[in-house]
């Protein structure tokens, strides 16, 4: 298996979930309230105020799963280092690069991937 190849992909992952999760810390960092203009929530109009909250809690999310996904991405890169990339966390058996090609940070085989879903 070419693990250069994997390393590269989930580099450039990182990349794009870090420049994704700068951008929502950027957002997150307006105390609520001044994105809109207004200098107080009680100055906004109910629909407005519940607009923003409702994008807060979006970006809350969305920072949460970038965050998640980087953990997974470098742990996927120091497998490759440590040459257990590609093996099952479970099982210890070979994670077909099928399975490799699609989801690149994963540490389980098709048979184990339910321990994947609770790892989110």
């Amino acid at each position: 298996m070419d693990t250069k190849k994997f390393e590269t992909r989930l580099r450039a992952q990182r990349r794009e979930i870090s420049d994704a999760l700068s951008a929502v810390a950027e957002r997150l960092a307006v105390p609520q309230g001044e994105s809109g203009g207004e200098l107080t929530l009680a100055d906004q109009h109910p629909a407005d105020a519940a607009t923003e909250t409702t994008q807060r809690e979006l970006d809350l999310t969305h920072k949460r799963r970038f965050e998640q996904k980087l953990v997974r991405i470098d742990a996927a890169i120091d497998r490759i280092a440590k040459g257990t990339y590609g093996r099952c966390a479970v099982c210890g058996q070979a994670i077909p690069e099928e399975r490799l090609e699609i989801v690149p940070a994963t540490s389980y085989c098709v048979k184990d991937a339910a321990h994947e879903r609770e790892d989110r």
